[in-house]
């Protein structure tokens, strides 16, 4: 384990995927405290010379807020209106908080289709490949203003994984609410070498109104990044300087890679 956290120090192109939950508060609104903390992260991982990429969950809890419903809907033409609203709201919130830095970030929306089209595929990584080389921070999120079904990737958690290994990521990161897996006495799993039906029965199921991931779903996404050897850490996205302590190689969250 100690070798595969060093190996994050290492890392290079690294992919930061935030739940909706770590965004926003429990009414939908945009958290703008932690989003700067976060971003703030992410800065100062660009500017030691990495490459990173933002998968952001959030549009549609952000959307919630601005249109002033009570309650997530569950209409889709309801969640494509509140995705529509809501995905303005965080790309500028993400403009200004990196713009602040002279960094500027590029908006990418795809769709499970996308990523299962081989030249729509290919028009994908080109794209964000050219923006990294440019030092220029894609920010990515399921396009669900035109989703024909609800959420397929589960918050993000198998978006975040497939762009990991479509880029050839150094590392995957996955932040939440909790400090990473933990066991049947509560404890935090440090170290995951494989995801299976053991470590899968360790989730407690238990969503937030506000998203649609889970723990099944991290540690399921997780799973296939580890398979294509991109090393994945699940992480308190609330935690002051996380990104920073995970690139470090700080026994934090759970770490999570293929034997």
């Amino acid at each position: 384990m100690k070798e595969t956290r060093n190996r994050l120090k290492e890392a290079k192109r690294i992919v930061v995927k935030v739940g909706s939950r770590v965004l926003v508060d429990e009414t939908g609104k945009p958290d703008h405290d932690r989003i700067h903390r976060l971003v703030a992260g992410m800065v100062a991982a660009h500017e030691e010379g990495r490459e990173m990429v933002l998968v952001s969950s959030g549009a549609i809890a952000a959307g919630i807020e601005a249109l002033s419903m009570e309650t997530r809907p569950t209409a889709l033409p309801d969640l494509q209106m509140a995705a529509a609203v809501g995905q303005t709201r965080l790309m500028s919130l993400y403009s200004h908080l990196f713009g602040q830095k002279h960094i500027q970030v590029g908006q990418i929306l795809l769709t499970d289709d996308l990523l299962k089209v081989d030249e729509r595929r290919t028009n994908a990584k080109n794209t964000l490949v050219n923006l990294i080389e440019h030092r220029i921070v894609p920010v990515i999120n399921e396009n669900d203003t035109v989703a024909t079904e609800e959420i397929t990737f589960g918050d993000n958690d198998l978006l975040a994984s497939l762009v990991s290994i479509l880029i050839e990521a150094d590392a995957l990161i996955l932040l939440t609410t909790t400090d990473g897996l933990h066991d049947e006495n509560e404890k935090r799993v440090p170290f995951v070498e494989q995801v299976s039906d053991d470590i899968l029965a360790l989730d407690k199921g238990k969503n937030g109104h506000l998203s649609t991931g889970g723990m099944k779903s991290k540690l399921l996404s997780a799973g296939k990044a580890a398979a294509a050897n991109i090393p994945v850490v699940i992480a308190d996205g609330q935690t002051d300087g996380i990104i920073q302590n995970i690139l470090a190689g700080k026994d934090t969250g759970t770490l999570i890679v293929s034997r």
